[in-house]
């Protein structure tokens, strides 16, 4: 351990060794002076409790006698010896052997379900490649599924449509997935979809009036697009990743290069009318029984949440890609409108979903990996590819 971890540990025990020494002071001037309505009794600290009965005589010897001891106590365990910070935290056989079953928590090893090395000294950098999920170095980086059929039981899915969407992983690492749809099957959600990953300045959805998108109305507002700060919001590791704009009130201001969206911002609600209706009464595609799939809720975007969100919020769950076979997503109502459309997008597919993830206090639940990833995702920009080139 390296002397800047020394003098913090020494620094800590001092600090409280000060605050017991003061705890004892300070409830001694309160046994000396009682507070109203509680004549004839005092208040305790911890160390009088353990040392003596409350019903006893707190005589002004034994209470100096007392201080004195803890005093010089305290003192002792504050001297530094060179030997004793130079202890590393020990990692049994046990713990080794529930990290890699991943059932720590069900065999009561607390420091394995933790997961000490994330956030460590041995965790692996965030930005490489071959960082997993659980912070440990892999040999090699995820190459990715087989690229999904276009033959479905006893029918062909045709792609009418192919969009390019780059994503930067950090500031160093950038990616593209091709995605093609299958218009024909779901004419209305690829429709929309399309709308939504447009590449140009006026692409999005707009669900308010085109006037508010003019000057001279007293109110601001723009279609939401994910070309507008759009980003990879959420990871199920190793099983499904979730893009979506967080804020339409940010991706505004952005756009327009300033400091926040102001009160006259409005922002798209969620779709409503016919739209709506056509795009439920589609039905999916195919099961989410392979990876390399794109998912989007039943009624369609900006209904991939919980419904209590604001409407500034209400597309930060747009639509969802399979990185494995899921069949909760089929019992989730979910529908499938498009897919990968090569194996390099499958390749970079497989990276983003093995992304380490701010998993929080629930990482300690086994299989609760799930989280925003640790180094932010964004939708660098897309491209709508022209009809000859599917």
């Amino acid at each position: 351990m390296d002397k800047k971890k020394q003098s913090i540990m020494a620094l800590l025990r001092n600090v409280c060794a000060i605050f017991y020494v003061v705890s004892i002071l300070t409830t001694e001037a309160l046994i000396n002076f009682p507070l109203s309505g509680l004549k004839g009794r005092s208040i305790r600290c911890l160390p009088h409790i353990l040392c003596m009965r409350s019903d006893e005589v707190n005589d002004g010897k034994k209470r100096r006698d007392f201080l004195q001891a803890v005093i010089v106590n305290t003192g002792a365990l504050t001297q530094y010896h060179p030997y004793a910070n130079a202890v590393e935290r020990a990692v049994g056989s046990a713990e080794l052997s529930c990290r890699e079953a991943g059932d720590c928590l069900q065999k009561g090893d607390l420091d394995g379900a933790v997961g000490w090395n994330w956030g460590g000294k041995e965790r692996c950098d965030a930005t490489d490649p071959r960082c997993g999920p659980d912070g440990v170095l892999r040999d090699a980086t995820p190459s990715g599924d087989p690229l999904p059929d276009l033959n479905v039981g006893n029918s062909e899915l045709k792609i009418t449509n192919v969009i390019d969407v780059e994503v930067s992983i950090g500031r160093a690492e950038k990616g593209v997935l091709r995605i093609g749809f299958y218009g024909e099957a779901c004419p209305s959600s690829v429709t929309q979809m399309i709308d939504f990953l447009g590449d140009q300045e006026s692409s999005g959805i707009l669900t308010s009036s085109k006037l508010m998108l003019e000057d001279g109305y007293g109110v601001v507002s723009s279609p939401v697009s994910l070309n507008k700060s759009g980003m990879l919001n959420y990871i199920s590791p190793f099983s499904r990743l979730d893009f979506g704009v967080p804020s339409q009130a940010y991706a505004y201001a952005k756009a327009k290069k300033l400091s926040s969206a102001g009160n006259n911002f409005v922002p798209q609600s969620r779709p409503s009318g016919p739209i709506i209706e056509r795009i439920t009464e589609e039905k999916s595609t195919r099961a989410h029984n392979i990876a390399g799939l794109v998912s989007i809720p039943k009624r369609g975007l900006g209904y991939g949440g919980n419904g209590l969100e604001k409407d500034d919020e209400a597309y930060s769950s747009a639509f969802q890609i399979t990185a494995a076979p899921n069949p909760a997503m089929d019992k989730e109502g979910r529908k499938v409108i498009g897919q990968m459309m090569d194996n390099s997008s499958m390749a970079f597919l497989a990276r983003l979903a093995s992304l380490p993830t701010k998993k929080g206090f629930k990482g300690i639940i086994p299989g609760q990996n799930s989280g925003p990833p640790l180094v932010k995702v964004i939708v660098a920009s897309t491209l709508v590819q022209s009809q000859s080139e599917n």
